[in-house]
């Protein structure tokens, strides 16, 4: 039986579909298409974004990963800085992946759910990026007792600890590892040990209570985003994280 969270989740998608739908029909949405393209962070450009969530395709339209809109700047600068040479792993694939693989030179990004990552693959051939980003699906194993479990509801007996290890499989340092998928405290224990000189961790939704024993425990010094993101009409909090210097 869905959850009251599901519910309110799938409340809201299919009214912000049925919404688009009205103001395709009126011109509002062109209206409003036209002022996120002049500033994606202005009132009527991050109303445009409302329409697109849990739209992949739509987002990637806009040019928009699923962060805190303060967050998103503080990674552009950090690619920025690094001249479009930066090499990216990334839990939990999206519309960030296609924002991370315009401002990378490579992009890494692990999958759980086997019908999402095949979506992805045709968004990042759409976008051609297929090159530049490496989709790698690793999907959970089931289990009673799991070595890395989710923590999230519903997924009880599910081990992640291969989906964590996806990282390992690839040489090489990091100068950006984003946390947006499962497990993600175990997958920020394993970007730390990746990471390059000066790289860093973005961690989405760090808002959420489960993940504070984590991102305390590890030591690492934490800038915190709360605010607006596209397509929420909520805020929530993205994070930035660095090896604090000794």
């Amino acid at each position: 039986m869905p959850g009251v969270g599901q519910i309110a989740r799938t409340a809201y998608v299919t009214t912000s579909r049925a919404a688009r739908s009205a103001a395709q029909r009126t011109g509002v949405y062109e209206r409003l298409d036209r002022r996120h393209r002049e500033d994606p962070r202005s009132i009527a450009g991050h109303l445009r974004t409302l329409f697109a969530i849990h739209d992949v395709e739509d987002l990637v339209a806009l040019d928009q990963p699923w962060w805190t809109y303060d967050a998103i700047e503080a990674v552009e600068r950090h690619l920025e800085a690094l001249g479009g040479a930066a090499r990216v792993f990334e839990y939990g694939s999206g519309a960030s992946s296609v924002w991370l693989g315009r401002r990378a030179t490579e992009v890494h990004s692990v999958e759980h759910h086997a019908g999402f990552a095949e979506v992805m693959r045709r968004v990042l051939a759409a976008a051609d990026l297929a090159d530049t980003v490496t989709l790698h699906e690793v999907g959970p194993d089931d289990g009673p007792e799991p070595r890395v479990p989710s923590g999230r509801r519903g997924e009880e007996g599910r081990d992640y600890a291969r989906y964590v290890e996806a990282i390992d499989a690839v040489p090489g340092e990091f100068d950006l590892v984003v946390v947006d998928g499962r497990a993600r405290v175990a997958c920020l224990q394993a970007a730390a040990r990746r990471l390059a000189p000066g790289g860093i961790v973005l961690f989405d939704d760090t808002q959420r209570p489960r993940y504070a024993a984590g991102i305390a425990a590890s030591g690492m010094h934490v800038r915190r985003y709360r605010g607006w993101v596209p397509s929420l009409p909520y805020p929530r909090e993205t994070s930035v994280l660095r090896i604090s210097r000794a």
